[in-house]
C-alpha cells in the first residue's frame, strides 16, 4: 500500500476528534503539531455544503496549530474542493 506524501503548501483536509472537517494549506507538520494556513470548516446546509471560517474571531489570513492528538486523519483535498478553497482564500479578485 502506498502512503500519500503531503508537502507543505498543499491543500489538505483534516478530520479532528470533535467531528469537524477542516480544509487549509499545510504550513508545517511534526510529531506533535500540524499548522494550517487560512483554515476553513466544512459546513452543511439544505443546498449542499460550503466552506466557512474555522475561527470567527481571528484574521482570515491567520494560521492555526492543531495538536496531532486531536487529528484523526489528514489527506490531500480533492481538486473540486481545492479550487473552491483557493477561490475563497485568494487575494486575487476576479
Amino acid at each position: 500500500m502506498l502512503l500519500e506524501v503531503i508537502k507543505p503548501g498543499e491543500i489538505v483536509s483534516l478530520r479532528i476528534t470533535t467531528g469537524e472537517e477542516l480544509v487549509g494549506t499545510l504550513k508545517t507538520e511534526d510529531d506533535k503539531i500540524v499548522e494550517l494556513a487560512k483554515p476553513l470548516i466544512v459546513g452543511r446546509s439544505e443546498t449542499g455544503f460550503g466552506l466557512m471560517p474555522y475561527m470567527m474571531t481571528v484574521s482570515p489570513d491567520a494560521s492555526v496549530k492543531i495538536k496531532q492528538a486531536h487529528i484523526m486523519t489528514m489527506a490531500k483535498t480533492n481538486d473540486e474542493i481545492g479550487k473552491g478553497y483557493q477561490k475563497q482564500t485568494s487575494d486575487i479578485i476576479t
